[in-house]
């Protein structure tokens, strides 16, 4: 009999320890009418003015160790409190109806919550309706004079159980205390789980009644180490203790033996040689990389410079930090990603269409494409930084061969722009295209002929090629990232770069899935980019391989007709 109850796993690991049961603050409040509407609205000011000032703390503390993805989620919260448009229509509600503040900020929220929600599912719908909802609750404690509640207290060796977490609730987190979080909502792609996998916490989300299941204190057992399911004991018998602790103790001294082969060669035992990188939007993500024993960057992203910004970035800044990159990582590659936004990806600097169906709609090359003048900027910066180290650049969401000459050419045009300018820069740049539509991969020995390497985006690909959006629950079944269809698409693409002369990257998710290394090297896959804790694991698991027998066990994959099967092939040759 079953005595686990189970979960997604957000972020691998195995760990114990006493149950934090964190409940969300009580901010109700009685709807009142007022005469002085003045003196609400005054009210009203104060509460934004003291939000901003928390959120601007907040953002502050985490710049050094949760990076700038964790910083991007603040500027966006604060964005949102700085809209005068914002402000003005809760005033236009309290001088109208003659109401409280807080009444008229929930009808504003609860007016702009119903719209994110009639948007459907996406990444971007999902954030900025958690990013309203926690600038909401701020501003409302706020108003009602209640002090902020987070989990900078929690007691040493918890295990945080929670029906969900704001950024607000995790940003001041004692982290060192936590061992481990379980929420009863929740993604592989939320909030929880990005953090949790920055800082190398154990996490489950979708643990269905997670916070009725223990008592505060309570011993839980949480695994995470499979890629998909976690398993968390409640109220665990001593048979079961002896044989998690058991496994505890195998996975801690696996982690601890990684140490010895961070930033050794990835090598295999007959001496084939993969490139391992790193994915990384930030300094900060390279310096936590390196700390891994990260040597290149396979995956720069350079969005986070024009998410909830209201200004482009000029050419200096981008310029600057491409550099920074490149200089600390000098002879190591920086392969940067041009900008991808559109789909789930808005920007304030940037007057995209609303679109029924953006992931179809303007993103990735098809934005750089339209906004040539922004494009330009982007690809001027890019060369000019080349000059002082290794970098690559590589396009999004390529989809036809036209694409990628019309934006060759506008690298040719800034070239010679820089040169008339008598600016430095560098005109021997490697230039590559992103494999994450059906097309590309149908037409990957055309785009391959011209391009210099390819780059595998799984995530999106897998979601192209299955049509299921990857963080829709409605589908998440139908998203299955060891799909026959996904591994013969890469073995598509992989063959065609190759018979041309050109090298293979993967960046997406499935890179860093240790069952899948062996099969994607045996598909050709010449280089591998992933999250940079990982990468010692990366090490290990091809150091041990042989080049050969990987290129055997890819044969017998390509065979299998279902994801079950490729998967239970994995488990039962690679765990």
């Amino acid at each position: 009999m079953m005595s686990y109850t189970t979960g997604r796993s957000a972020s691998p690991g195995i760990c114990s320890g006493n149950a934090f049961i964190y409940i969300e603050q009580d901010l109700s409040f009685e709807t009142a009418d007022v005469t002085d509407t003045d003196a609400e609205i005054a009210r009203l000011h104060r509460s934004f003015d003291n939000s901003k000032i928390e959120l601007e703390e907040i953002k502050n503390s985490l710049s050094g160790d949760l990076g700038e993805e964790f910083g991007h989620i603040f500027r966006a919260q604060m964005t949102m409190i700085e809209d005068e448009e914002f402000f003005q229509e809760i005033t236009d509600i309290i001088n109208d109806d003659r109401i409280c503040a807080e009444a008229g900020l929930k009808m504003i929220f609860t007016g702009y919550s119903d719209l994110f929600a009639s948007l459907g599912e996406n990444d971007y719908n999902r954030q900025r309706l958690l990013d309203l909802t926690d600038v909401y609750k701020r501003i409302l404690r706020n108003l009602l004079g209640l002090p902020a509640k987070d989990l900078s207290g929690v007691p040493e060796n918890s295990i945080i159980i929670a029906e969900d977490l704001m950024p607000s609730d995790t940003a001041l987190m004692n982290k060192g205390n936590v061992s481990g979080i379980i929420t009863e909502k929740g993604g592989v792609t939320s909030h929880v789980a990005i953090l949790a996998k920055s800082l190398g916490i154990p996490a489950a989300v979708g643990v269905s009644g997670a916070a009725s299941l223990s008592a505060a204190g309570n011993e839980i057992l949480l695994d995470s180490r499979d890629f998909e399911s976690a398993k968390i004991w409640f109220t665990a018998d001593a048979a079961e203790k002896k044989s998690f602790d058991s496994e505890k103790k195998k996975y801690l001294e696996r982690i601890e033996s990684l140490n010895a082969v961070k930033g050794l060669e990835a090598v295999t035992v007959d001496g084939h040689k993969i490139e391992l990188s790193a994915n990384i939007g930030s300094i900060e993500d390279l310096e936590s990389a390196m700390s891994f024993g990260a040597k290149s960057v396979g995956l720069l992203r350079t969005e986070f410079f024009f998410l909830d910004t209201s200004s482009l970035p000029d050419e200096n800044k981008q310029y600057s930090f491409y550099k920074s990159i490149a200089e600390k990582l000098n002879p190591g590659m920086v392969v940067i990603r041009t900008l991808d936004i559109g789909g789930d990806k808005e920007v304030k600097c940037f007057d995209l269409p609303a679109e029924d169906n953006p992931f179809l709609g303007l993103r990735g090359i098809r934005v750089c494409l339209q906004y040539k003048e922004i494009f330009k900027t982007q690809l001027r910066a890019i060369l000019r930084a080349a000059a002082h180290g290794n970098i690559k650049m590589m396009f999004p969401m390529v989809a036809d061969l036209t694409e990628y000459r019309a934006a060759k050419d506008l690298i040719d045009e800034c070239s010679v722009e820089l040169k008339s300018e008598g600016l430095e820069y560098s005109s021997e740049i490697e230039i590559g295209v992103m494999i994450e539509t059906p097309a590309a991969v149908m037409i990957s020995d055309i785009l391959t002929d011209e391009c210099d390497f390819i780059s595998i985006g799984t995530n999106d690909l897998t979601q192209y090629v299955l049509c299921a959006d990857r963080v829709n629950e409605n589908v998440s079944d139908y998203y299955r990232i060891f799909s026959p269809a996904i591994f013969r698409a890469m073995k598509t693409a992989s063959d065609n770069a190759h018979s041309n002369g050109k090298w293979v990257g993967i960046c997406g998710e499935l890179g860093g899935i240790s069952i899948a290394i062996p099969a994607l090297i045996g598909l050709g896959i010449d280089e591998l980019s992933m999250t940079g804790q990982m990468l010692p694991e990366a090490v290990s698991i091809i150091r041990s391989l042989n080049f050969e027998d990987c290129k055997i066990a890819a044969e017998e994959l390509l065979k299998l007709k279902t994801e079950n099967e490729i998967k239970t092939f994995l488990q039962s040759n690679y765990t």
